[in-house]
């Protein structure tokens, strides 16, 4: 996703030795003198506001900050020698950059209240105006809901772990009496079949799609704008979506305010018909024997025959018992003569497993 840069803003860092806040660009302590430790993390400013001092903008891109190896100097990132001691800053640590801060956020920040004095203060300002004690950094807070949410309802650990067994031994109980058979000698009572065709003639189907998608035999009723893809480059219908302003540390006091965006593309979405070949009829034959055929198909002009399907289904009777049983072919339904005595294996759910003849 492209980023966009937004500008700087000068960062912060809080003094190891006295606790002062200073500004990134300094090196030492405005405070005690003591020079930023190599531990010092620059932060976010309480008050952030974007630098208009094209100098410090200058500085920004420069790169991270590089600490002398001899004499732990902060020196610019694009310096050769310690401004310090004057060492030979070639292979020098540089400081760490690139992480990002948090949100950029240029609103007015609440005062700071001094807790030597009690004085308020500018959220920008690292001293008490009044008595010049260093000020603790501004620590924000989120607004509060309007009303308290519900709390989340959990289910307690035990609860889960039972349930879950349940299902498995229910699950286990359910493919035990699927596959648990019994035994029993039953006649056939009564054979039924049933074979369909079906008419098939192109009709006129309504469907929708993108207008460069459009197929080539497409009736056109109309098309409208809609949301299609994301590009990370301007095209024609579409529009800029940015997300969040952040700050990125650039190592060296300044803060990169950038954003990440893209481009919501909208295109045209057209609906259409076209001819399809569609069932618009089916002829079925039926009967109480053995003896199935296939229906009589008359076609139209402009029609065709579509799918075949047959079913066929023999009922069984045992005592008071009845069941039933569907053979997957013609030629498995012609062995079923009514009266023939057959071994059935049957499940517990009454359903016949498998058939074999008894004569």
């Amino acid at each position: 996703m492209p980023q966009e840069e937004l500008g700087y803003i000068e960062l912060e860092w809080t003094c190891e030795n006295c606790g002062s806040r200073n500004p990134g660009t300094r090196k030492n302590c405005a405070t005690c003198g003591a020079a930023m430790s190599a531990r010092n993390q620059f932060e976010l400013p309480a008050q952030q506001e974007r630098l208009t001092d094209q100098d410090k903008v200058a500085r920004a891109a420069v790169g991270p900050d590089i600490a002398c190896p001899y004499c732990g100097t902060r020196n610019l990132g694009n310096a050769t020698a310690c401004k310090q001691c004057g060492g030979d800053l070639k292979g020098a640590r540089a400081q760490s950059s690139g992480g990002v801060l948090g949100a950029f956020d240029d609103a007015p920040q609440a005062e700071i209240k001094c807790a030597t004095c009690g004085a308020l203060n500018s959220a920008r300002a690292a001293k008490c105006q009044s008595c010049s004690a260093p000020l603790p950094r501004l620590k924000t807070q989120a607004a509060a809901p309007t009303s308290a949410p519900a709390p989340a309802q959990t289910i307690p650990r035990a609860w889960l772990i039972g349930g879950v067994i349940v299902a498995l031994l229910l699950c286990a109980g359910a493919m035990f009496l699927l596959f648990r058979s019994s035994d029993a000698r039953a006649t056939v009572d009564r054979v039924t079949w049933q074979r369909t065709i079906a008419i098939m003639a192109q009709m006129p189907v309504r469907d929708a799609t993108w207008q460069d998608q459009l197929p080539s035999d497409a009736k056109v009723l109309g098309c409208e704008l809609k949301d299609r893809r994301y590009s990370n480059s301007p095209e024609p219908n579409s529009k800029k979506i940015c997300g969040t302003p952040y700050v990125i540390d650039q190592g060296n006091g300044m803060g990169q305010v950038a954003q990440d965006c893209q481009y919501l593309v909208r295109d045209q979405y057209c609906s259409f018909t076209r001819l399809q070949w569609s069932v618009v009829d089916t002829v079925t034959a039926r009967g109480a024997d053995l003896n199935p055929v296939w229906p009589a198909l008359a076609l139209q002009n402009e029609q065709k025959e579509g799918n075949r399907a047959e079913e066929y289904r023999v009922e069984f009777v045992s005592g008071k018992d009845r069941y039933t049983y569907n053979p997957s072919s013609a030629q498995e339904f012609a062995r079923f003569r009514p009266g023939s005595q057959w071994g059935l294996k049957v499940n517990a759910f009454g359903s016949v497993m498998d058939a074999t003849s008894a004569e």
